[in-house]
């Protein structure tokens, strides 16, 4: 990872970030470990899983700062070991990044009903239920949660409308747990990135080829930056989010985004209507 320094801004504090062998979730968790958090790497691929483990050594992050699970998310089992797990190694938790979460499954229709049964356990449900197992952990703590979403919330999807409505749903379970949370101390915000280089798009059935291709054209169409994301970029925000710095901020949606949600481009509005 280019441009990690090791520092101590979290030193002491706990981290679980789900999701975290890969892309957004993998840039997050090496963020913390780097600014001396003790941090929770979960993930569903082993290889990945080891990749990710490797990092961390090669960045000198110490075996005792951090702790590897794997299992799917959506199983209450893996749930249990996420929490459990970490309270045996670390003794609490301070933050939680809900990360993890998929556009569709492989093999199904990404409008069918099996698919969004399917997406709604990992991409709702889990956070749902995890949440609530770390709560009374998280109130002894004063912690806080961050739940990852996308810019897909804000605009309606005639293709991936499954996942489009469940990241709204996230959005919209977040203003809810920041309003019951705050009497125990949590802060509770969402961090939505917009197109991200990473192999999101791969692992659902494309290539590396077509994720470039989505990326630079969702860019130069929607993105007044004409770029598209770094995973540290959303990281660098999700630290901030997480940190005392923004101890007066609960129930808020960020988006890490390029200028996308704040509309389309003059150059691109007038291309396509002279089209």
């Amino acid at each position: 990872m280019e441009g990690l320094t090791v520092s101590g801004k979290f030193a002491g504090k706990t981290v679980i970030v789900t999701g975290s062998s890969r892309g957004i979730g993998r840039a997050i968790a090496l963020r913390f470990a780097t600014k001396g958090a003790e941090v929770v790497i979960h993930g569903q691929n082993v290889e990945k899983l080891k990749e990710t483990t490797q990092v961390l050594k090669e960045l000198g992050v110490l075996e005792k700062n951090y702790l590897v699970i794997q299992g799917a998310i959506q199983e209450q089992e893996t749930q249990d070991k996420v929490i459990n797990e970490t309270i045996k190694k670390f003794g609490k938790i301070d933050v939680l990044v809900n990360n993890v979460g998929v556009s569709h499954k492989g093999g199904l229709n990404p409008e069918s009903a099996e698919n969004m049964d399917f997406l709604y356990q990992v991409n709702l449900r889990s956070i749902y239920t995890l949440t609530n197992s770390a709560i009374p952990h998280l109130s002894k703590t004063k912690g806080n949660i961050i739940n990852i979403s996308s810019v897909g919330s804000q605009k309606a999807h005639d293709y991936f409308m499954p996942y489009s409505i469940l990241k709204a749903a996230i959005d919209h379970f977040t203003r809810g747990a920041a309003l019951k949370y705050a009497k125990d101390g949590i802060r509770v915000n969402t961090v939505s990135p917009g197109s991200v280089e990473s192999d999101f798009v791969s692992r659902h059935g494309g290539d590396d080829e077509m994720t470039k291709a989505i990326a630079e054209k969702w860019a130069n169409l929607f993105v007044p930056l004409k770029r598209a994301g770094k995973p540290d970029e959303v990281a660098s925000l999700v630290l901030f989010v997480a940190s005392d710095e923004a101890s007066y901020i609960t129930g808020t949606n960020m988006m890490v985004d390029g200028g996308a949600m704040a509309g389309i481009p003059t150059e691109n509005w007038l291309k396509h209507s002279s089209t």
